[in-house]
């Protein structure tokens, strides 16, 4: 007989997934240092294999049913086109998202570019592409929209994607890109839950990941920049496209609503929201979690804050 997952059973596996990362990175960074640039897709690889690992081990060790945990079920022709129409204006608004955090933090710090390394050639893209869009695509949707999404559902299936999308984003660990994979999230649970397939949300996650390597490959290479910085005109562009984008994104997710119709059924909330959020953030592991990531958020800015002192001087 398969065991049921439990809501406590899954914040104290993503509190202990969360410290042995943080661990990991501290580690490698301090014996690495510089050379780790050098190996960022072996330690991409060795963190998505850690993140499934995670949630299958204990699902597994649990007896816990994981084709009905993880939503194995087929993803319809009609919202996967959806899903990928969707992939670019979803982008481009969650681009703007990040960049209003990006537009306020270089007042007080030096931001550094994104490390990855921007392909050259179309083998290089398609290793890109494998790495660092098929693998989280697949690895991170099975640790939130499939996991985490599950366990937190019994509060109510779209409470649960809001609240599985902040877990989302806390899991980044990057101040600069936090509202961008919350939004995200929240889509991508949104497809989840509609579908009742984690295809859906594996789709969304892989195209926009995808869609990033691309741009990257066609523009070139913005770790060449020492740090980041954005003007208020060119805040402003990103503004323009970034709004029309949302409103086509929201008609589109308006569609896929109505073809998704009667395909799962929605678990309604049990309490008030203000209750969900009380008891969430009162169970230790979510609360550890989210001390975590201030404590990380704080010692990422001042050392920022610290490099635009000295290159003052």
């Amino acid at each position: 007989m398969k065991n049921k997952l439990t809501l406590t059973g899954a914040n104290k596996l993503f509190f202990a997934f969360t410290v042995v990362f943080l661990a990991y990175q501290f580690i490698a960074a301090f014996f690495l240092g510089e050379v780790l640039y050098d190996n960022i897709y072996t330690i991409i690889i060795i963190n998505e294999v850690l993140v499934a690992s995670f949630v299958l081990i204990y699902c597994f060790a649990r007896k816990i049913d994981i084709r009905e945990t993880f939503r194995i079920k087929k993803l319809g022709l009609a919202p996967a086109l959806f899903i990928t129409l969707l992939s670019v204006p979803l982008f481009l608004a969650a681009t703007m998202l990040n960049n209003f955090v990006v537009y306020g933090l270089q007042f007080i710090a030096d931001l550094p570019p994104q490390s990855l390394p921007v392909p050259k050639t179309p083998g290089e893209l398609a290793v890109a592409v494998l790495i660092t869009g098929v693998m989280p695509g697949v690895c991170e949707e099975l640790m939130h929209r499939g996991f985490l999404l599950t366990a937190y559902e019994r509060r109510g299936s779209y409470r649960a994607v809001v609240i599985v999308a902040i877990l989302f984003g806390l899991f980044h660990f990057d101040i600069m890109n936090l509202l961008g994979p919350i939004f995200l999230g929240a889509v991508f649970g949104y497809y989840v839950i509609r579908t009742d397939s984690i295809f859906a949300g594996i789709l969304a996650h892989f195209l926009n990941n995808a869609i990033v390597v691309v741009i990257q490959y066609l523009w070139g290479d913005p770790s060449s920049v020492e740090s980041l910085s954005l003007s208020w005109q060119e805040l402003l562009g990103i503004i323009t496209i970034g709004v029309p984008a949302l409103a086509v994104a929201a008609v589109l997710l308006f569609l896929f609503k109505q073809i998704t119709e009667g395909k799962t059924r929605i678990v309604q909330p049990v309490s008030r929201p203000g209750k969900d959020v009380k008891t969430v953030l009162s169970h230790w592991p979510i609360a550890a979690v989210m001390v975590l990531y201030i404590i990380m958020a704080i010692l990422n800015l001042v050392l920022m804050m610290l490099m635009k002192f000295f290159t003052l001087q």
